[in-house]
């Protein structure tokens, strides 16, 4: 009787899981994408596991600057993946073919201009960070429209929903490669260059991936209507990212100029280990975005996707920083080794942050599907981190300690005036059709 009660309740359970993994966020072919992203996650962190113990806390926090500027680098691109997977939406809905041809040449072109300013700029950079060379700024330079031409592919594929060829390029990619030629690289003595030399080969890898995947987009019929973006989305979205990045990143650049090398050096590493706790947000808002985009963020499909995606992420992310607080030491040492475990006493701090950064990327993609101006929330959180970081900088903890209040603070401001929008405003469109009756959906 016991034995045929439990088997009927795990019957229950796996069923309730798996109607969780084909409906909502996990539907469409989104869930091959969270596990890339899983995949992604495991060896960015062997990468950094390989390339702190390889380089010592002194050159990785020079490694950790960079990767900052990388991550700002990224904000544009993220935005225009946002516009160009709107705008597909908004093709989709016609049922014609379009092109992509015009806007993934103007993004190129944008590119080139942005590495040419970046390169100027190099000697500048290198002299506030301390790197003792502009070389690897010039190569996180050459990176840039690579870059660019990915996110505009990357957003038109995930516009049709079509996350299986984002999944495989991306992990590939920034994935396998970038792990392998990392290793690679610096083991040869080329340094944070070698470093950043790999990043460089993982995405133009991703790029010629995402163009095989989009090469009917890119063949440009002739009568096929051309993607537009809009300039207002665009730009909401270049600040709204632009804050959040700047803001999961603020402490570790301020830390390189603050502190000395070594101490900069294992601040970055703890900071790394602590991003785990918001890796489930990140994934699980990139599959969520053209759900809630299509509703507009207001429809009862919309609202289903994000009580979905916030419930996820709210229970993986925190258990992760409960492990992480438990086990700080242990951690650091599996991580990075135990040249960084003196940093160790921070990681409890840094991981409830990042757990309100995580769910802080919700609220921010909530109110970009919205077209919402409280996107730009996390510009409050920069400016709060800047002030605070500046007058207590006197060690880690209190560097930490910043950032632990800022981010929930922040996280905060953005997040209830969304779920108070969500309860006290109905319907203003019809709700969406369930998936499997979805008319427009990519096969």
């Amino acid at each position: 009787m016991k034995h045929s009660l439990r088997d009927a309740t795990l019957s229950r359970v796996t069923s309730a899981v798996r109607s969780q993994m084909a409906s909502g966020v996990f539907a469409r072919g989104a869930f091959s994408y969270l596990v890339a992203f899983a995949g992604i996650s495991v060896a960015s962190f062997v990468f950094h596991l390989l390339v702190s113990r390889l380089l010592g806390p002194t050159h990785y926090g020079a490694m950790g600057a960079l990767l900052g500027i990388i991550s700002l680098l990224s904000v544009p691109l993220g935005a225009v993946q946002i516009a160009v997977t709107q705008a597909v939406l908004d093709e989709e809905m016609s049922g014609q073919p379009f092109s992509m041809v015009r806007v993934t040449w103007r993004s190129f072109v944008a590119g080139c201009a942005a590495m040419v300013l970046l390169g100027a700029l190099a000697p500048l950079i290198d002299q506030f960070l301390h790197i003792g060379s502009a070389l690897p700024v010039l190569l996180v330079a050459a990176w840039i429209p690579l870059a660019t031409v990915s996110a505009v592919l990357q957003g038109a594929l995930i516009g049709e929903f079509r996350f299986r060829p984002v999944a495989f390029a991306s992990f590939v990619g920034t994935g396998l490669v970038r792990l392998a030629l990392g290793e690679l690289m610096v083991s040869a003595g080329l340094g944070v260059s070698g470093a950043v030399a790999a990043t460089i080969f993982a995405q133009a890898f991703t790029m010629f991936s995402l163009m095989f995947s989009a090469r009917h987009e890119l063949r440009g019929h002739r009568h096929a209507a051309v993607v537009r973006t809009r300039m207002r989305d665009t730009l909401l979205s270049v600040a709204a990212l632009a804050g959040y990045t700047t803001l999961i990143g603020i402490d570790t650049f301020l830390a390189q100029h603050f502190f000395s090398s070594s101490l900069a050096g294992k601040y970055a590493a703890v900071a790394v280990a602590a991003h785990i706790a918001f890796f489930i947000p990140a994934a699980l808002v990139t599959v969520a975005f053209p759900h809630l985009a299509d509703g507009k963020g207001v429809d009862t499909s919309s609202r289903r996707i994000f009580r979905q995606t916030l419930r996820v992420s709210v229970v993986l992310s925190v258990l992760a920083a409960v492990v992480m607080s438990v086990l700080p030491t242990l951690t650091v040492r599996i991580l990075f080794g135990a040249q960084y475990a003196g940093a160790a006493s921070i990681l409890g701090q840094l991981s409830f942050a990042s757990v309100a950064v995580g769910l802080l990327i919700l609220f921010v993609y909530l109110h970009l599907a919205r077209r919402s101006v409280l996107a730009l929330t996390p510009w409050v959180g920069v400016v709060l981190a800047v002030v605070g970081i500046s007058l207590f900088h006197d060690s880690s903890a209190a560097v930490a300690r910043v950032m632990l209040v800022v981010s929930v603070a922040t996280m905060a401001l953005a997040g209830v005036p969304a779920l108070r929008w969500r309860v006290e405003h109905p319907d203003p469109l019809p709700a969406s059709p369930p998936d499997d009756a979805d008319p427009w959906r990519v096969t």
